[in-house]
C-alpha cells in the first residue's frame, strides 16, 4: 500500500510524501492499493482510477472479478449517498450505461448493504462494489487516441447524455463529469459504449454551494457557477459537463490545461471563459453546438440535455443497438439429444430383428 496526492498523482513507497499543495501533507493523503494486496475481503487486481472523491479498483472476490470503489478521506458522505442513490435508481430500472451496484457485503442484500466498510491502519473506509465488465476509462483512452472519430464522439456524447437525462428525470444533477468518470467498452461491432462510474453530487433541489466539495471533481471539469458558489445551479451545469467531454474528444486537449497547476490558477481559467475554438473546420456546425454547450454564462448554453441532444442529432446516425450473444438454448440441445437417443434406439432394435 502506498501513498498518493490527488492533486499531482505523485506517489510514494515509503509515506514520505511532499505535495506542492499546502493542504496535503503526507499525513492527509490517500492510501492506494497495490496488485496482490488485500481490501477486507477483495484482492486488489489494479486501480483502474483515481478521482479526488474515490478510488476505482479492479478486485476480486473469491472467483468473481468487481468494479471496488473506496471513498478518499473527506468523501464518505458522498459515497454512501450514492451508493443508495445507484440502490434506489436501479430498484426503478436499471439504466444500460448505470454500472450494476451488488451487495457490499456476499452473504447480505443490496438493499441491507449498499456500502460496506473496514478498518484499514486505524481508518474507517467505506466502499461500494458493483459488476465488471471489460473496458478502460475514458481518459487513458484518449492517452492512446487523443482525437476518435467524430462519429464516435457524437455517440459517446449521446450516450452520455442519455443516463444524465435518467438522472435529471430522477431528482438528480450530476455535476462531475470528466474523462475519468466515463467508463468505455466496444462491443463487437466496433460501437462505443460508455458507462458512467459515478453519480456526481446529488439532488437538483439543494442548494449546491452549501454540499460542495473541491474534492467532488477536478476544477478544470467543473461549471463556472459552481467554482462561484452561485447558490443557482441548473441541468445547464451538466450541459457544460458533456460539453467538455466532447470539446477533448475534438480537439485532443481540455479546454482548460489543468495538469500540473494550481487550483487557484484553473479557477481564473476557467472563470474567464477563453477556450480555444475547436478548430474543427472539417465538420460542419458541431463544433459551434459544442462551443456554445460549454459558454461561460449558464444562459448562453442550452437549457437542458434535451436540447442539446435535439441539436446534435441531425450530425450523427442513429447509435446502432448492440447485437447480444444468443445463450445456449439448452431446452432445444436436450430435445435434440433425446431424438437422436430414441432413433438410436429403434436402431438397435431393428437390427436386433434381423436374421
Amino acid at each position: 500500500m502506498n501513498k498518493i496526492c490527488l492533486k499531482c498523482n505523485v506517489i510514494s513507497q515509503d509515506f514520505n510524501l511532499w505535495c506542492q499543495e499546502k493542504h496535503c501533507p503526507a499525513e492527509n493523503a490517500t492510501e492506494i492499493f497495490n496488485n496482490g494486496e488485500w481490501f477486507g475481503i477483495f484482492e486488489i487486481v489494479q486501480p483502474l482510477v483515481i478521482l479526488r472523491s474515490a478510488i476505482v479498483y479492479q478486485a476480486r472476490y473469491e472467483e468473481e472479478v468487481v468494479f471496488l470503489k473506496i471513498a478518499n478521506t473527506g468523501c464518505e458522505d458522498k459515497l454512501r449517498q450514492e451508493a443508495i442513490a445507484f440502490y434506489k435508481l436501479a430498484s426503478a430500472g436499471q439504466h444500460p450505461l448505470l454500472p450494476e451496484l451488488i451487495p457490499a457485503h456476499p452473504q447480505s442484500t443490496i438493499a441491507q448493504h449498499p456500502y460496506g466498510w473496514t478498518v484499514i491502519q486505524g481508518k474507517i473506509k467505506y466502499y461500494s462494489v458493483f459488476k465488471f465488465v471489460e473496458g478502460e476509462v475514458l481518459r487513458n483512452y484518449l492517452f492512446k487516441n487523443p482525437q476518435p472519430w467524430f462519429q464516435h464522439v457524437g455517440w459517446i456524447g449521446l450516450s452520455i447524455s442519455d443516463v444524465i437525462y435518467y438522472l435529471h428525470k430522477a431528482g438528480k444533477i450530476h455535476l462531475c463529469l470528466n474523462p475519468d468518470v466515463v467508463y468505455l467498452r466496444f462491443d463487437k461491432q466496433g460501437i462505443p459504449r460508455p458507462m458512467l462510474l459515478d453519480l456526481g453530487v446529488g439532488d437538483m433541489n439543494q442548494n449546491i454551494s452549501q454540499v460542495w466539495n473541491d474534492q467532488y471533481n477536478l476544477p478544470a471539469y467543473t461549471a463556472p457557477e459552481i467554482l462561484n458558489n452561485s447558490p443557482t445551479v441548473t441541468p445547464a451545469a451538466d450541459v457544460y459537463g458533456i460539453g467538455l467531454l466532447m470539446y477533448e474528444m475534438l480537439t485532443g486537449n481540455p479546454a482548460y490545461e489543468y495538469h500540473l497547476k494550481k487550483d487557484e490558477t484553473v479557477f481564473r481559467g476557467v472563470n474567464s471563459g477563453n477556450f480555444k475554438p475547436t478548430g474543427r473546420i472539417d465538420l460542419k456546425d458541431i463544433p459551434a453546438i459544442v462551443e456554445k454547450s460549454i459558454n461561460l454564462q449558464p444562459q448562453s448554453r442550452f437549457a437542458d440535455v434535451v436540447t442539446l441532444v435535439t441539436t446534435l442529432k441531425p450530425y450523427f446516425p442513429p447509435i446502432p443497438a448492440e447485437k447480444k450473444s444468443r445463450g445456449i438454448n439448452w431446452r432445444i440441445i436436450f430435445i435434440v439429444l433425446a431424438a437422436l437417443l430414441a432413433v438410436s434406439l429403434i436402431l438397435m432394435f431393428a437390427v436386433s430383428l434381423l436374421p
